[in-house]
This record gives structure tokens, sequence and C-alpha cells, in this order.
């Protein structure tokens, strides 16, 4: 049998292999290779990696269609993002992908453009889809909430990166104490006096990182208050931000921006002006993007476990489907510094 199948796969035939040829082949039940492709717990480790390489080797494909039928459930998860641009994102998108594909689960990924309205359709049309679970980095730290609570109502809901209904499981990283990192090293490095570039705190992680850097610089640069200048993510706002603090008086020991972006557009700026970077103002981004080492001198930048962020929400996610809780658990990861060029005014020490 197992000859049979695999003579009309090499060939190219029409004919679609059966459940019942790869039992054979592999030597067990339909029903064990049932439980096995579907990724039941009890099923022997050996058994199910022969069971895979039996289908594999056949050109085996589950019925998808009649398996969500038989289980009331589709094996597939979706995913809402704000922009696909936004360069935090692609990594974490392919760490969840690879860790769906890992669990036997499809992904659905929607790009909702930074547009709430947007958001609520696309997560309406995941539920025309049967869903069996929803991960969602929301637009706006309050008006995405409907969108997300009734997601809640409807399907296991993970929150990833931003955490917009507090009572719903979140995984991101600790902004709080990754700008705590920053300034502990601008402290370091002799910085006594500090600016902010940043976007407006629509976004959670944006009012994070804004509370964090105000908390933290208040003690020792009361002053910083009226140096915090708010806009959008972009280069062009980080280096529009940068000519008004030096159109403003003369520039702080230090510049802190809440992404990378904001910080080369700063650094352009800074340049054009003959303002040494690291001599004269220390410059720090956030998030290690490509545009970290693309530049000079370089950006010291948060690096956040953007893949492990991936896989952790689909395990909670996956357990979550998987044992039918209403909701999985939050988790927070810790980021860390990663120091360059643009902030290191004195010799490291030891």
């Amino acid at each position: 049998m197992r000859c049979a199948a695999a003579q009309r796969v090499s060939r190219g035939c029409a004919l679609t292999v059966t459940i019942r040829e790869v039992a054979d082949a592999a030597g067990v039940s339909t029903a064990t290779v049932s439980r096995a492709l579907s990724g039941v717990q009890t099923v022997d480790p050996e058994l199910v990696a022969r069971v895979r390489e039996s289908a594999e080797s056949l050109g085996y494909r589950a019925n998808r269609v009649a398996r969500a039928l038989r289980r009331q459930s589709t094996q597939t998860v979706g995913l809402v993002i704000p922009d696909i641009t936004n360069p935090f994102f692609p990594a974490v998108v392919q760490a969840i992908e690879r860790e769906l594909r890992h669990d036997g689960l499809s992904l659905l990924l929607c790009d909702a453009g930074n547009d709430v309205d947007v958001e609520a359709e696309l997560v309406r049309n995941l539920f025309d889809h049967q869903i069996d679970g929803l991960l969602i980095s929301a637009c706006d730290r309050i008006a995405s909430r409907p969108a997300v609570q009734l997601a809640a109502s409807r399907v296991p809901v993970l929150q990833i990166d931003q955490q917009t209904v507090a009572e719903v499981p979140y995984v991101g990283v600790d902004q709080a104490d990754a700008m705590g990192q920053i300034i502990g090293h601008l402290r370091d490095q002799g910085c006594q006096s500090f600016a902010y570039i940043g976007p407006r705190p629509e976004i959670p992680t944006a009012r994070e990182r804004f509370d964090a850097f105000a908390d933290r610089v208040k003690p020792v640069d009361p002053a910083a208050a009226n140096r915090t200048y708010l806009g959008d993510s972009s280069i062009a706002w980080g280096h529009e931000a940068a000519n008004r603090i030096l159109a403003d008086g003369p520039p702080p020991d230090a510049i802190v921006c809440a992404n990378d972006q904001a910080a080369l557009g700063a650094l352009q700026a800074l340049r054009e002006h003959g303002v040494k970077v690291p001599g004269d103002v220390a410059l720090t981004g956030f998030d290690d993007t490509v545009l970290a080492t693309a530049c000079e001198p370089q950006l010291t930048s948060v690096s956040q476990p953007l893949e492990e962020l991936g896989a952790r929400a689909v395990r909670e996610l996956s357990a979550a489907i998987g044992q039918e809780l209403r909701q999985p658990r939050s988790v927070l990861l810790e980021a860390s510094l990663v120091i360059r060029g643009s902030s290191r005014r004195l010799p490291p020490t030891g």
C-alpha cells in the first residue's frame, strides 16, 4: 500500500493520499494517526515521529475543513497589529507564525494601519473566519478597548506589547525597567539634564515609556518636564523635535528617544547644527532595530526579546485554546540595554 501511494505521489497524480494509507505505512491504526497528527500529548513521541514521517513521505495532507467540523475548531489564530511597517513587528510576527506552525495552527494576519475603526472591523471579520483565538496589539490605549473587550467575550484573547484592557491577559516587556536602564546608564555617563522625544501617549507602551522617563529624571532634573516633545514615531518627528530642543536654548546633556526612528531623526538634526554626539549630547533610542546600527555613531538602544515575545504569546494562547480556558495567562518579559557610541561619554570601567 505504501509503495502504491508513493508511486501515485511521485507521478504527480491528483489522487489524494488517505489516512488509511498513512496508518498502513506506519503500522498503526487510523485513530492513532489522527491523534498523532493533531498533537494529542498522550501519544508516544516515537510513534508521533513515525506517523509524521510516513505522512510526509506519502504527501498526506489532512482535510482541515472536515477536521474543523468534527472538532468545532478551525485550528486558526488571528493576529491584529497596528502597523506592519513598524520595525518592531516583523520579528514578532515571524516568531508567532513559526510557533503556530509547530503547534499545527494557522495564522490570519491583519494590519489595522493605526486606525481603530479598521481594527474593530478586522476583529469582527476574524470572527467570521471562526478563529480559535486572537492575538492583538492595539492601536490606541483607550479607543481600542471596545474591540478588545468584544473579542475577549468570544474567544481566548492575548494582548501583545500593548495592554489596553487591564482584565484581558497580556504578554509584553517591562517598559519601566527598560527606561530605568537607560536613565541609569546616562547618569553613569555624567548626564544631569535630559530631554525626551517620543509619540503622543495614545499607545500604551508610549505612555509607559514616557511615564517611566518622567519619574526617573524628575529627582535630578525637574526642568526636564519642559523639555518633553511628543508627536509620533517617525524620523521626521525626531528631526523636528531635536530642532525645537536646540531652538529653545542650550541643549541638555542627554536626549532620550522613545524609538530608534525618532533617535535617527534627532541625530541628523544635531549633526546639521554641529552638535557632537555623544561629546555634546548623549543620545539613546529604543527597540534596537536595524536603524540602531545603520548610523554613525551607532545608537544605544533597548533590545526587546521579540522572538521570545512572539513565542510566549503563542504558547500561552495555545494552552488556553487546548484546555478550553476563557483566557490565557499574562507574561512580562525583561529587556536589555545595548550600549553603543551615541551615549558612551566616559571610558568604560573595569
